[in-house]
């Protein structure tokens, strides 16, 4: 299936369509694949869920808060180390920020699980572009301190990114990272001349489904946990307001969204939805290299940098 470069204008409507649970699937690649001991976790949240929901509760918020330490590369080292790091304070502690080159700033924003250099091979396109490229490794992620995060950790830690960064000329986010980037645009103010979001979930609420159908939660449970968060931050966090398409209907600048047709993490479907809600929006679809490697595909690098710098000089 090839859908092509399209653009589309959102629609007139800002009525908020409710979120529906989506059909659980045997997943074979990707954070919720099937793997050895899957089974016997299942059967200890079942168990769990029927003698102490409350614990079960307790337990999925605190693995649903803490993020897998991802591998980095000897090419993302070396890449790491040849930018510009900064030390940056932040309430989760100390965030890890690195800069490359010089010109106007493209901040990117990784995933869940991910690090700073996730996008590493879009960095030397861009700054020999002409641009700066500032990423940073988000709180309990990569160099930045913690072992734990959550979702307001981790879009304040965008926002404060950004602040020290300087006016943004282009954010690009991956994954976990578009609705972490869309949420810190919302709610922190974060502004940025344009956008490029990639194989992004269309609510929030989609990925906590996703754990909880991997690991066998009862729905009453998974929304007890979520609850959790809610009551930590009473006031700052609403479930059902984090839609990722009503959190882009509400944005007007220019948007690049991409997807490939054959990532089995996040359907390609997520981002149609996305599509049709961004007032400017151009949508290049690949195939093939799934939910991380199209970040690597020299086709998707030429686009990005292309609709990066145009206009630029005008």
């Amino acid at each position: 299936m090839n859908f092509g470069n399209l653009v589309s204008t959102s629609s007139s409507s800002n009525t908020t369509a409710p979120y529906k649970q989506p059909t659980q699937q045997r997943r074979t690649v990707g954070r919720f694949a099937e793997k050895p001991g899957i089974k016997a976790v299942r059967i200890a949240f079942k168990l769990l869920c029927s003698v102490s929901p409350t614990v079960a509760a307790h337990l999925t918020y605190q693995l649903l808060s803490r993020p897998p330490r991802a591998h980095e590369r000897p090419w993302q080292t070396a890449l790491r180390e040849q930018a510009q790091t900064t030390h940056l304070a932040h309430s989760s502690g100390t965030l890890c920020v690195y800069s490359w080159g010089d010109g106007p700033t493209v901040l990117m924003v990784h995933g869940w699980g991910a690090r700073a250099t996730h996008m590493g091979k879009l960095i030397k396109p861009l700054v020999a572009a002409g641009f700066r490229v500032v990423s940073f490794d988000a709180p309990g992620h990569g160099e930045s301190t913690g072992r734990t995060t959550d979702l307001v950790q981790f879009a304040s830690a965008i926002a404060a990114v950004a602040k020290f960064a300087g006016p943004i000329h282009t954010l690009i986010a991956h994954s976990f990272g578009v609705a972490m980037a869309l949420y810190a645009r919302r709610d922190w103010g974060v502004e940025v001349d344009r956008q490029v979001l990639v194989s992004s979930f269309d609510h929030c609420k989609w990925f906590t489904d996703a754990f909880a159908g991997y690991v066998g939660l009862e729905p009453q449970v998974m929304a007890r946990a979520r609850q959790l968060m809610v009551d930590r931050y009473v006031g700052q966090l609403d479930w059902d307001q984090l839609s990722v398409v009503e959190m882009l209907r509400r944005t007007c600048e220019p948007t690049l969204i991409l997807h490939d047709t054959d990532d089995l993490e996040i359907p390609v479907q997520h981002s149609l939805s996305l599509l049709q809600a961004a007032p400017l929006a151009q949508f290049h679809s690949t195939s093939g290299y799934g939910h991380h490697r199209l970040l690597g595909s020299s086709a998707v690098i030429e686009r990005v940098v292309r609709f990066t710098s145009f206009q630029l000089n005008d």
